[in-house]
């Protein structure tokens, strides 16, 4: 497909450019193969479909707002059934911030424990026979302490001295949507070497925010449980042994999140807009092998300059960002760096990127700088989406 021609011009010009070459009328060629349009809302950005499609879903069934625990077994078959093709176009706006409005203190410190460190990005395929009765997550909890026993005997654990006892249970907050599971969060403890004080030595959060819809048919939700995302933080060889566990307990597959320069720009640009306290955006380039004397470029700009251009591409009428917006942006910025330095970074990988809401690297790498809770979801909720939309290609 003829990708649509962006204009690197001056700002004015991104002024005058058509709101109709925005929307692409075909599927295909776009970076996720969805529709490359993405909508702000009190939950964050997310993908949506083409004007086509959307007319196509007018005629399906709306979705009722009772919530699937607190309806009958009529109702919930009713509900399963009447499921739209795009629940989330369904959902006002004022029933997802009444949600979030509502969240309790402890779904709101869940939220913050996900702040200020680094974690390494999974997805997913859904995992069998997996239950959220306390009985339950107390035998995960054993198994997979025996699991890391285990692996302890053998003495695959050369960084981490003394691993101990594993703890799985629910993890509040993260699920905004009616047809995501509950997060769950798995802490392994014990003590470091040379040290007699037992801390968490890995952990895990397991989540899927705000699904888009539900992957798993009507009579496979009884058997199987679908989180999206999984955000791993600790020692490689602890959070291999985890991947291994997940992957023999429940018969799913855990798959590293990566990254391609594409995605990193749209999300640079997406995340000029939320409401932040702003700090520079900062963009890390990388520099072919052949190139000797240099391995990177850093290219920093101010928060004020970001925003400023962003304003100028983004319509105030319109609730939806787009991919092509997302490319006039990257491309403002990577004009005047060549203006400058006579340098051509779009012929360049973007390998880093950084804003003052989120750190993110093509190997899925991701720190959380943010210290507002809706824009922590706004990121899982991101996330979600990334990893859905590779399952259904897979």
């Amino acid at each position: 497909m003829t990708e649509t021609p962006i204009n690197r011009g001056a700002p004015d010009l991104v002024l005058s450019t058509r709101r109709e070459s925005i929307l692409r009328t075909s599927r295909f060629g776009t970076p996720y193969r969805t529709p490359n349009v993405r909508r702000f809302g009190p939950t964050g950005a997310t993908w949506r479909t083409s004007a086509a499609h959307s007319k196509t879903t007018q005629l399906s069934a709306r979705r009722t707002s009772t919530p699937l625990n607190t309806r009958t077994k009529g109702q919930r078959d009713s509900a399963l059934t009447s499921t739209p093709l795009n629940p989330r176009a369904k959902r006002s706006e004022d029933e997802t911030f009444s949600q979030i409005t509502s969240r309790t203190e402890i779904e709101e410190n869940n939220i913050k424990q996900l702040m200020g460190k680094l974690w390494q990005v999974f997805r997913l395929t859904p995992l069998y026979n997996f239950k959220t009765a306390a009985s339950d997550l107390s035998h995960f909890s054993r198994t997979l302490s025996s699991h890391i026993s285990a692996e302890t005997k053998k003495g695959v654990y050369i960084d981490v001295s003394e691993p101990g006892d594993a703890k799985i249970g629910l993890f509040s907050g993260l699920d905004t949507g009616i047809d995501d599971s509950k997060a769950l969060l798995i802490q392994i403890k014990g003590k470091k070497r040379y040290k007699t004080e037992e801390k968490v030595l890995c952990e895990a959060v397991l989540f899927s925010t705000d699904l888009e819809y539900n992957p798993l048919k009507q009579e496979q939700q009884s058997e199987f449980t679908y989180f999206s995302t999984a955000l791993i933080h600790g020692p490689v060889v602890l959070s291999e042994t985890l991947q291994n566990w997940l992957e023999v307990q429940f018969d799913c597959k855990v798959m590293k999140q990566k990254f391609s320069s594409h995605e990193l720009a749209f999300m640079a640009a997406m995340f000029t807009g939320y409401e932040e306290t702003h700090k520079p955006l900062d963009l890390v380039y990388g520099i072919p092998a052949e190139v000797k004397g240099i391995s990177q470029i850093d290219y920093s700009t101010q928060a004020q300059d970001c925003l400023r251009l962003w304003k100028q591409i983004r319509s105030e009428q319109e609730d939806a960002f787009t991919d092509f917006e997302a490319s006039l942006f990257i491309a403002g910025l990577e004009t005047h760096f060549y203006e400058i330095f006579n340098i051509k970074l779009e012929r360049l990988p973007l390998k880093h990127m950084t804003s003052s809401v989120v750190s993110v690297n093509t190997e899925g790498k991701l720190k959380l700088f943010t210290k507002s809770s809706e824009n922590v979801l706004k990121v899982l909720r991101h996330l979600t989406d990334l990893a859905l939309d590779q399952l259904k290609i897979a």
